[in-house]
């Protein structure tokens, strides 16, 4: 095994779409599990009542506010969505979609992505999200030293996992895919480039619209910045944690 870098960020996405929140650990489950990869990531998601369809912001101007709300988990497991006035209400809250609805400017619909026998609509996911999603630094680099125009901030890509590498600038990942994967004691294998969309040239609180942060992509990666990645073995993985992979 050689070490390619240590965990900069963690994050976790309990409504998708909306941003996430930045943690100190993660636990994650291997496929198969009731919950596999991390526990409560992606488990809600916003939707039109009338229609039914899934919040769309990478392709929807309308949704685009999606990026200026964030999501967390108390303690209890329980996801809270924050607005833009420093409220912070629980998915369960009565007027929870209400506030929504004021925030979008159109009636907005909150669902589950799967089955708990609560009382959440579940409503199937524009796509079969991967168990983990990875992301070094000298990817994004890559990207900044293309364009030093671009603003750059991991919360573009939406990664659950920002490694830190001392590699020169350039697309490290690439060569990772089909490759184990060790951190502590969870392994996990990658297993292909993460196709990017029109969520990471949208705005987010002190994050501009640029779409060129796309063109940038596409012309250096073939729309490709990260790697997906299957999980092998479960485990706790936690800020500044080393990264392994096989050679």
């Amino acid at each position: 095994m050689k070490s390619v870098g240590r965990i900069a960020e963690l994050w976790r996405y309990p409504v998708s779409s909306l941003g996430g929140e930045k943690v100190d650990h993660l636990d994650i489950a291997q496929a198969g599990a009731a919950e596999s990869g991390i526990a409560g990531n992606r488990a809600f998601l916003l939707f039109d009542p009338e229609t039914r369809a899934p919040a769309s912001p990478e392709s929807a101007e309308r949704w685009r506010k999606a990026l200026h709300l964030v999501a967390r988990l108390r303690a209890d497991g329980m996801a809270e969505i924050g607005f833009p006035d420093g409220t912070w209400l629980p998915v369960d809250a009565p007027d929870v979609e209400e506030r929504l609805s004021t925030h979008f400017g159109f009636p907005v619909g909150l669902g589950e992505t799967r089955g708990t026998g609560q009382s959440w609509p579940v409503i199937a996911p524009r796509y079969a999200a991967s168990p983990l999603h990875l992301l070094t630094t000298a990817s994004m680099n890559a990207i900044g030293a293309s364009d030093p125009a671009l603003m750059l901030d991991s919360r573009r890509f939406r990664p659950d996992i920002l490694v830190e590498t001392e590699a020169a600038p350039g697309f490290v990942e690439n060569d990772w895919i089909g490759r184990r994967i060790v951190i502590g004691s969870l392994e996990i294998t990658a297993t292909e480039g993460t196709k990017r969309c029109g969520m990471t040239m949208i705005s987010q609180p002190g994050v501009p619209e640029q779409p060129d942060v796309l063109r940038s992509i596409l012309r250096g990666n073939r729309r490709n910045l990260g790697i997906y990645a299957d999980i092998a073995a479960p485990g706790r993985i936690s800020l500044g944690d080393e990264v392994w992979i096989e050679t």
